[in-house]
């Protein structure tokens, strides 16, 4: 899995992600979540949404910026969530 995505269905619209970031996650016209612009957040934001999230619905996928500072442990935080 290369891309984040969210299973929105199942999304509980608890707030957790959009208060991390409302440019990165978005609300959809059901009022669940989802992958707004992932150029406008970072890997770091998609684990810890994928971590606080309680229903777990949040997958991260694979670092857009290869740049990013501590990439080798932010994806081993995001395995079981890509899985």
């Amino acid at each position: 899995m290369d891309e984040a995505w969210i299973e929105s269905a199942l999304c509980t619209s608890c707030n957790d992600c959009i208060s991390l970031n409302p440019r990165l996650f978005t609300y959809d016209g059901n009022r669940q979540a989802q992958i707004g612009d992932v150029t406008l957040g970072t890997f770091a934001q998609l684990v810890l949404a994928a971590e606080r999230c309680p229903v777990r619905c949040i997958h991260p996928g694979k670092p857009v910026n290869s740049d990013e500072p501590a990439l080798d442990e932010l994806i081993e935080r995001a395995k079981p969530f890509n899985s």
